[in-house]
């Protein structure tokens, strides 16, 4: 997703690279779609480290993170020198596959763990040691057993609320060592202008289509629909040539295809002919942003 600076958004960057400096990792926690990951990635590119991206899932494991064995190497030596003396010898050794975090805390890399919070909490366990006492714990590696953490070394977490479908409630003693900071508002302004650069749509359009979707927002609980609902519809007008105008069929068809599902997150008890008469009403309804 393009990335778009704006006031707001500078205002946090500082801040966060203020934090990371002094040695403190940074927690930005917000709805999906509202481009956590993409704050995140901007902000590792102006530390000039090498950065390590870890994707949370359900089945991440402490063997990912840190490494394991797998599988064997086999080595076999037949000494025939003298002709009446056989002697054979076999080396078999473990193979090491080194996890995503080792070569990070070694060299001093900024991480970007993305959606931690649909990992396992005993796998996130391991942040606990890393953030606290400076060093990574090895588990089942056979000479070390743990290694210092690079003074370098930062890390930036990211993760939807709790209510989110598949996440998993964090740990109080992880939070505690993280600067949280919530994205729960849109920057419209950041927003008008990611439209306009990637889908190439008219400014006054742009500003259409983040009004319509802006709106709904207000309606509803958090922040749905999102901003790649705002993309989504740019994107196929632009593409297909359909008129960003309230009044044209096409327009208002695409708008109701991407919006319907998810304004009833928002209205659960509401039927899809409702949802559908709202997002008309609020097509077709005259003014600026709510």
């Amino acid at each position: 997703m393009m990335f778009v600076k704006t006031e707001k958004i500078e205002e946090i960057i500082t801040r966060t690279i203020k934090y990371i400096k002094a040695g403190y990792p940074v927690h930005f926690v917000g709805p999906s779609g509202i481009g956590k990951t993409s704050l995140a990635l901007q902000i590792a590119s102006q530390m000039n480290r090498p950065v390590t991206i870890i994707r949370g899932h359900h089945e991440l494991s402490n063997k990912d993170l840190l490494g394991q064995h797998y599988g064997i190497t086999k080595k076999e030596i037949i000494d025939n020198y003298i002709h009446s003396v056989y002697k054979r010898e076999q080396i078999i050794k473990p193979i090491w596959v080194q996890g995503q975090l080792i070569e990070a805390v070694k060299h001093g890399h900024v991480v970007i763990y993305d959606e931690f919070s649909r990992s396992l909490p005993e796998t996130n366990n391991i942040f606990l040691a890393l953030l606290e006492e400076k060093v990574l714990p090895l588990y089942g590696k056979e000479k070390d057993t743990f290694i210092p953490c690079h003074p370098n070394f930062s890390i930036i977490f990211t993760s939807n609320p709790d209510e989110y479908a598949g996440t998993f409630h964090t740990q109080d003693a992880l939070l505690d060592r993280l600067i949280t900071i919530s994205l729960d508002t849109c920057d419209t302004e950041a927003e008008i202008k990611i439209l306009h650069e990637k889908t190439g749509i008219k400014q006054d359009e742009a500003e259409q289509v983040v009004r319509l979707v802006s709106n709904l927002r207000s309606y509803g609980k958090g922040f749905c629909p999102s901003l790649r609902a705002s993309l989504m519809i740019a994107t196929i007008a632009h593409k297909s040539n359909i008129p960003i105008l309230p009044e044209d069929k096409q327009y208002q068809a695409l708008c109701l295809d991407v919006l319907t599902r998810p304004v009833k997150q928002s209205f659960p008890e509401l039927k899809n002919k409702a949802v559908q008469e709202l997002i008309l009403k609020e097509l077709l309804r005259k003014g600026e942003y709510q």
